[in-house]
């Protein structure tokens, strides 16, 4: 009986050291992301220890420089994250609706045409978008036939044949475009836009 007993405290303690070994090593497995920068230490040093270029680690860590200092704590294997932006373009080019209209402007100051308005306002939501005229935006943006809220309208034949407009989709068939009126809100089933329709596009 008394074998037993200390069998089973044997096969406990067995156990619990088991148990312990489990969590320090699992302890150890999470904070192997960082390494705490020691005397002699360089970031090509420590670079060239995990295998990656100097470059990448200063990537991971939003270095500006690869000067590092003694204690410092570094990323080794994810990004630091930096969130993009989430403004709806939508809620950007409403804010200009009465903007004068000016052929070539891409400015509330200046006015806007069509397709310097469509640049201006992505570019305030934070969607990075090079000037292009209307015909520009119409070959490079991804065809859609449902379109969503900040999808772009494409017409053709309107002051010049080909497509010639471009407007932002805001659901409900309408849209907000820089058209002769400036700025405004237009209903793309109305007799004109739907005359001159094409189809719509996202960038």
């Amino acid at each position: 009986m008394k074998k037993n007993k200390k069998y089973r405290w044997g096969l406990k303690l067995a156990t619990l050291a088991l148990s312990t070994s489990v969590l320090f090593s699992t302890i150890e497995t999470a904070s192997a992301a960082t390494y705490t920068v020691k005397s002699g230490d360089s970031l090509w040093k420590i670079a060239n220890q995990q295998g990656v270029s100097y470059q990448t680690l200063m990537k991971w860590n939003n270095l500006s420089s690869p000067t590092i200092h003694v204690g410092q704590k570094l990323n080794l294997n994810t990004p630091v994250s930096t969130p993009k932006p989430t403004t709806n373009p939508v809620q950007i080019a409403k804010q200009y609706v009465g903007v004068k209209y000016t052929f070539g402007g891409n400015t509330p100051g200046t006015g806007f045409d069509c397709s310097g308005y469509v640049t201006y306002v992505f570019n305030k939501a934070g969607i990075p978008t090079a000037r292009k005229t209307a015909a520009g935006f119409y070959n490079t943006s991804k065809k859609v036939s449902t379109p969503k809220v900040g999808d772009l309208v494409f017409f053709a034949n309107t002051y010049k044949a080909g497509i010639s407009h471009v407007g932002i989709y805001i659901g409900n068939n309408q849209m907000i475009n820089a058209s002769n009126s400036g700025v405004n809100i237009a209903s793309i089933n109305s007799s004109y836009w739907k005359k001159h329709f094409v189809g719509y596009g996202r960038i």
